[in-house]
């Protein structure tokens, strides 16, 4: 037997009842529906008569009462919708900022690498000079060069300079670097993971002509870089090109610690021809030199 008496037994609040009676019995009044009474009885007797008392006059209808069970199903089903809609879209929004935090902090990784390109030749594994910057590098690296602003909080018994080489393994940027710039025969590079999801990688020089050069040094120099002389060669600005999975061709153009302005001709700013890269998503780079950056003490 359905009644208020059942509802409150089954912990509704009596605000509550009455408020969904009251809004069933509107609708129902609206719909001209046939009152199939099923009042609720109180199921006491009288004492030693055996009849029943008479109806409470304020009961509703089982069809009442029907109404407002679908309309409680559509309004819960509802808010579990907008519940999971909202959840889902805060979870989308999580993972693409996620992805852009780390695209950020890659790009701060490579700034601050190129930016400080240095003059200092090294000598690998096997004591041969190598130059400055070398591209492509040893070991199957597109880029290897030398870098200062390494900074050293610790006080540790090691230069500021640092020797970088980059490469692309499993559509991943790979960064090394290595202790000390002068390696011993058992010297050990240390690996990052810099950047994933990456399709390709291409790097560009910009030489004394002004022209753009995709190997350093320059092949003209070779022969005198293999005889000792120009390994401190380092060219006016570099051109990165990063086709990236998710957020396309990503190129940035770095002034180098050479590189000279030409106050009478601004069209000779390495920077121009961001301008017209597809996908750019940093037409300015910030014009920072050598050894003024927060590197942190974890190789960067």
């Amino acid at each position: 037997m359905f009644c208020k008496a059942f509802l409150a037994a089954r912990g509704w609040p009596r605000d509550q009842v009455r408020i969904v009676a009251g809004l069933v019995k509107v609708l129902s009044r609206s719909l001209s529906c046939k009152p199939w009474q099923c009042r609720c009885f109180i199921g006491q007797r009288a004492a030693g008569s055996g009849q029943r008392l008479s109806a409470i006059a304020n009961g509703f209808t089982l069809l009442e009462l029907m109404v407002a069970i679908v309309l409680f199903s559509m309004i819960s089903t509802a808010a579990y919708k907008l519940f999971m809609s909202v959840t889902r879209a805060q979870e989308a929004t999580q993972l693409v900022l996620d992805d852009l935090d780390k695209l950020q902090r890659a790009e701060i990784v490579l700034e601050k690498d190129l930016l400080q390109i240095t003059r200092r030749p090294v000598r690998d594994e096997r004591g041969i000079p190598q130059p400055a910057l070398k591209a492509p590098g040893s070991g199957g690296t597109f880029m290897e060069f030398t870098r200062s602003g390494w900074q050293n909080p610790l006080k540790a018994a090691r230069s500021t300079l640092q020797r970088v080489a980059y490469a692309l393994e499993d559509h991943q940027i790979i960064r090394y670097y290595w202790p000390t710039l002068d390696r011993a025969p058992d010297s050990a590079p240390v690996r990052q993971v810099v950047m994933s999801s990456v399709n390709s990688m291409k790097v560009r020089f910009r030489n004394d002509h002004k022209q753009w050069v995709s190997t350093w040094p320059p092949k003209q120099d070779l022969q005198s870089a293999a005889s000792g002389g120009g390994l401190d060669q380092v060219p006016s600005a570099l051109e990165l090109t990063i086709v990236h999975e998710a957020m396309g061709s990503m190129v940035t153009v770095v002034p180098l610690i050479t590189y000279k302005p030409d106050q009478d001709n601004k069209q000779e700013d390495p920077r121009e021809n961001m301008n017209n890269a597809p996908g750019n998503i940093r037409p300015h780079p910030r014009g920072r030199t050598g050894g003024r950056t927060g590197d942190s003490i974890n190789g960067y």
